[in-house]
């Protein structure tokens, strides 16, 4: 009886880890169901990726395409090169001046004023170079176009020759170092501006004064104009130029030098041309006020800076058209 209840026991604990393998693929099972139910979303999404891939790569193969072409190629920054470029124009033009070859800087110059990408503080800065190395061209005895060599015949005085060609005789005597007219001599080659064409346009909006020669940009200048408006506009003409000029106010006459004297030291009067109507009593003067400028407070004439207005009162001869604008 003993050794029958010894074998039983035996056989009892030898069937027992059947149960727990049993348990434990059970648990097996339901682990791989649980894991397959989260992971057949995924599956199923990286399949048809696959299959779209496989699809994209086939039409890419159809059309020719390479098989990169899905990767967009970066869009280059063009407003960075244009700005590269823009400055780049202008430090050769620097660099061509500082080499003694103001046509040469001058051309350059030209050039960008026509490229409409150069705005702004870049414009300006390209007229204001500009407008000096027109200066330097147009009052010395460098060469060019529109400049001419003229050798002074027997009888020639300045006042002679300035008619003949129609250039300031301050700007023949600037150009040519002449300190005293009447003392040119037969023989003497002088440099001359042949019959400059200078135009002159005023912006009342941004009270500045354009200067052209011969149709192409030459200088701009800061102004005064009238104040509430009062400068008129329309097309008119420099028909006088007076050095130290005299002021007339309520009919009294205020000479130059008087603290009551507005004019500064240079006056150009200007008439009406065309459709205009007729002006009295308005031109393009000085100033000894420089804080007046850049803005609209005049009692109607131009003032400028006296520096700038007596340039331009060498450069410009009488009958210069003058273009007065709102804009």
């Amino acid at each position: 009886m003993q050794l029958g209840s010894s074998s039983y026991s035996n056989r009892r604990r030898g069937g027992g880890w059947k149960k727990w393998v049993f348990v434990l693929m059970v648990l097996v099972a339901a682990g791989a169901w649980v894991g397959y139910v989260h992971l057949k979303p995924i599956l199923k999404k990286a399949h048809i990726a696959r299959m779209f891939h496989n699809e994209h790569q086939a039409n890419e193969a159809d059309v020719g395409l390479p098989p990169d072409i899905d990767i967009p190629a970066p869009v280059p920054d063009v407003s960075a090169t244009s700005d590269n470029e823009i400055k780049q124009a202008i430090a050769e033009a620097k660099m061509l001046e500082e080499q003694d070859d103001i046509l040469g800087a001058r051309d350059r110059l030209f050039k960008l004023l026509k490229d409409k990408r150069v705005v702004g503080e870049e414009r300006q800065s390209v007229e204001r170079l500009l407008g000096m190395l027109n200066v330097i061209l147009t009052t010395t005895p460098r060469a060019m176009p529109g400049k001419v060599a003229y050798t002074v015949k027997e009888g020639d005085t300045l006042s002679k020759i300035t008619s003949e060609f129609i250039c300031p005789k301050q700007l023949i005597m600037k150009i040519n170092k002449i300190a005293d007219e009447d003392k040119i001599r037969p023989g003497d080659v002088l440099r001359i501006l042949d019959h400059p064409k200078f135009e002159i346009e005023v912006s009342k909006k941004t009270n500045t004064l354009l200067v052209t020669l011969n149709g192409q940009f030459f200088k701009r200048y800061l102004v005064g104009t009238g104040e509430y408006g009062k400068t008129p506009v329309g097309t008119f003409v420099i028909d006088d130029k007076i050095e130290e000029p005299v002021w007339w106010k309520d009919g009294k006459a205020i000479p130059f030098g008087d603290d009551e004297n507005i004019l500064g030291t240079r006056w150009m009067n200007i008439s009406a041309t065309g459709n205009t109507t007729p002006v009295k009593g308005y031109g393009i003067h000085g100033t000894w006020d420089d804080s007046s400028l850049g803005k609209q407070s005049s009692a109607g004439c131009i003032r400028m800076k006296n520096s700038d207005v007596e340039e331009i009162f060498m450069l410009v001869p009488r009958g210069t058209p003058v273009k007065i604008v709102e804009n």
